[in-house]
């Protein structure tokens, strides 16, 4: 299961697509860009304000954060009908591992003390899980509301500034590298509380951790790589 930070799928129409696919696209987009734009002002907003990291992730975590990631499995589907013109197998992949954090490990154990610590308790490991939680929430909104935003122009025909244009192919430099590492810090966290839950899965976690440190490398070069060749072909236009 490839690193989900940033996400690298498409919310873009093929340009065959009818108006009601356009519509309906734009809605997804302008829906999805509102969703995470309110996680992340949300949780800049309790962040600035000193409220306690554990506060943050109860206040954002149910049903704002799961409701928002959720609604990305649409995007399996738009993939699957044709409707946009990313792959199935990356999309699916991409929206899995992203499911995985938020409802395979945030969601299990975020309220108990033998392990995860994400909330609660004192310890090194509760501080650092909060932390981590808060390295996703920062990433990914940030990452989604950029791309969610840009596709949305991109539905409309409307023209993309060139600041949004910069945003959206340079800020994964730094974006990515706090996503994936918050990414991982969670999934460590998770492998004890995983252990007592079932030993399968914590194999099943061990096994995604070993498969995020390749991954990681090959989709961070291959977003390099796009990057260069979207900003060489808008340099051709």
């Amino acid at each position: 299961m490839p690193p989900s930070t940033p996400s690298t799928t498409s919310s873009a129409p093929r340009r065959s697509s009818s108006p009601l696919t356009r519509y309906y696209l734009f809605a997804y987009n302008a829906i999805s860009f509102v969703l995470w734009a309110t996680c992340t002002i949300r949780g800049a907003f309790l962040a600035l304000s000193s409220t306690l990291l554990p506060a943050i992730f109860h206040d954002i975590y149910y049903p704002l954060l799961t409701a928002t990631q959720s609604l990305a499995i649409l995007e399996i589907l738009h993939s699957l009908l044709g409707l946009v013109r990313a792959p199935i197998v990356t999309t699916a992949m991409q929206v899995a591992s992203r499911l995985l954090l938020v409802w395979g490990v945030m969601g299990p154990f975020y309220d108990r003390g033998d392990g995860l610590g994400i909330v609660g308790g004192d310890s090194e490991g509760s501080r650092i899980g909060n932390l981590a939680f808060l390295g996703c929430l920062g990433a990914w909104g940030v990452t989604e509301c950029i791309r969610y935003g840009f596709f949305a122009l991109q539905v409309l025909g409307a023209a993309v500034p060139k600041w949004w244009m910069w945003l959206r192919y340079n800020t994964f430099y730094i974006l990515y590298p706090v996503g994936i590492s918050s990414e991982c810090i969670l999934v460590v966290l998770a492998l004890k509380p995983a252990a007592l839950l079932h030993p399968l899965y914590r194999s099943f976690l061990v096994a995604v951790l070993v498969i995020y440190v390749p991954g990681s490398y090959i989709l961070y070069t291959h977003m390099i790589s796009q990057r260069r060749k979207a900003l060489r072909g808008k340099r051709t236009d």
